[in-house]
């Protein structure tokens, strides 16, 4: 038993950051979903609802969307090196301020309709401003990692959401607005541990380098139009359980897989996975005759293997390149609220149509466009972590010829990497999560095979290849 609990803190403080970071990201999944909670909740115990209508959730997207568009150009027009800390601070007070007009509903204050749609539009940007938060700071993670925090956030989110939850309206209020002050103090943290690997800080990519991600933003809005569709055939039921239950599913897959396969773990991998669940959660909402609370885990799976897939792709390709993840991350959840919100709006208005046509129409158009854009990059080099341009992937495959010839392990072979690189103890201990010791013994048993006996002796030697 001992040994066992060792194991377990051992692991824990191995990845300690991946944990507390996917915890962050979990807090700020249910600070966006919790107003739809509430306001469901206060209606079925006789308060009157912050608002009554059916696309009260359009509200709180709109603050999601004007949130992320006003952070953008906050952060890349006066705080391009992310150090200012009223901007760290601003969601969570953004979600605090938003949350007072739910807290005095349940009090038994009355407000104005326009005090209670401002509310709902603060909670919305307050959230849309944690997500870029939290999107920028995967874009300073090697790509697995990035996997590891997104599946950790909807582990996080199905365990904390029913507690939230299942306490009454005053409770759940005060708890969402102590969770939003927890997030600056989260992301302040996670910011601080990996700004030490920086030499600089990072550049957005601008227009310019936005068109790079045409196909996968075509990608977006067509899923996500798909998604808002079947979520219209689950009626948005947004049920704590089974939505946490379809987002967990995946997540646990790919987390187990990721922490046991560590740099083998490939976007092929992540591909094989995610794909299907995505075809799979579309279809089995119009065309496997399941239950509502099945098609909710269904499609809930489906997007939560979408947003693995999506944004590991953009802070993957911000690590390689050294860019801002926030700019293709906030206009790739930006699209993809709008396609969601406009496909549910067009199914409620348009009750008429033809569901089965129109849910046909769209999972084959998500299909053609999900091959057109994946299919190239599965036939491509199978190391995840990869994701780089022609020259460096012809220097990684030599660098990695040398080290399987000189007999070094997969973490070995990282290790190696690094110190040709140039990298320091601490910078390669900071990249890998690893401790100092962790790397000098990584870094002891590499001198030993290449037959040298110090750093210097392995620079000059490396220096010659």
């Amino acid at each position: 038993m001992d040994r066992c609990l060792g194991k377990l803190f051992a692991f824990l403080g191995k990845n300690a950051l991946i944990f507390y970071a996917g915890i962050g990201m979990g807090i700020y999944r249910c600070a966006h979903e919790w107003p739809l909670w509430f306001n469901a909740t206060v209606t079925q115990v006789g308060v009157s609802p912050l608002f009554v209508g059916d696309f009260f959730f359009l509200l709180v997207d709109i603050g999601k969307a004007v949130g992320l568009a006003v952070y953008l150009v906050l952060c890349y027009r006066f705080d391009r090196h992310r150090s200012s800390g009223a901007l760290l601070v601003l969601p969570s007070v953004l979600i605090a301020a938003g949350c007072l007009v739910p807290l005095s509903v349940v009090l038994g204050f009355a407000s104005g309709d326009g005090v209670v749609l401002g509310s709902l539009v603060l909670i919305g940007a307050g959230a849309g401003m944690l997500f870029g938060q939290w999107i920028e700071f995967c874009g300073y993670l090697p790509p697995v990692k990035v996997i590891q925090v997104f599946a950790v956030s909807f582990a996080v989110r199905f365990a904390l959401l029913p507690v939230i939850t299942g306490v009454d309206e005053l409770l759940s209020t005060l708890v969402i607005i102590c969770l939003a002050g927890l997030s600056f103090v989260q992301v302040s943290f996670c910011f601080s541990k990996i700004a030490v690997a920086e030499d600089r800080p990072r550049e957005g990519l601008g227009a310019k380098g936005l068109s790079g991600y045409g196909m996968l933003f075509l990608f977006v809005c067509v899923f996500a139009f798909a998604y808002g569709v079947g979520g219209s055939a689950t009626q948005l039921s947004h049920s704590t359980h089974e939505t946490g239950l379809g987002n967990l599913l995946p997540s646990l897959v790919i987390l187990i897989l990721a922490f046991k396969m560590g740099d083998r773990f490939d976007r092929t991998i992540l591909y094989a996975i995610a794909l299907p669940l995505m075809t799979v959660g579309l279809i089995g909402v119009e065309f496997l005759g399941v239950s509502l609370s099945l098609s909710q885990v269904m499609v809930s799976a489906a997007y939560s293997a979408f947003d693995l897939l999506v944004y590991t792709m953009v802070c993957s390709n911000a690590y390689r390149s050294r860019t801002s993840a926030m700019l293709p991350g906030s206009c790739i959840r930006i699209l993809a609220l709008i396609a969601a919100d406009l496909a549910i709006i067009l199914m409620r208005l348009n009750v008429s149509w033809n569901r089965g046509i129109l849910v046909t129409a769209t999972i084959l158009a998500t299909l053609a466009v999900g091959i057109a854009v994946f299919a190239p990059l599965l036939g491509s080099q199978r190391e995840f972590s990869r994701f780089l341009s022609e020259g460096e992937s012809s220097e990684r495959e030599r660098l990695d010829g040398i080290a399987e010839a000189a007999g070094l392990s997969v973490r070995e072979t990282t290790v190696f990497r690094l110190l040709v690189m140039g990298k320091s103890a601490t910078e390669i201990s900071e990249e890998l999560f690893i401790s100092n010791g962790a790397v000098r013994a990584h870094s002891s048993r590499i001198y030993d095979k290449f037959g040298v006996h110090s750093r210097k002796d392995f620079d000059a030697l490396f220096s010659e290849r």
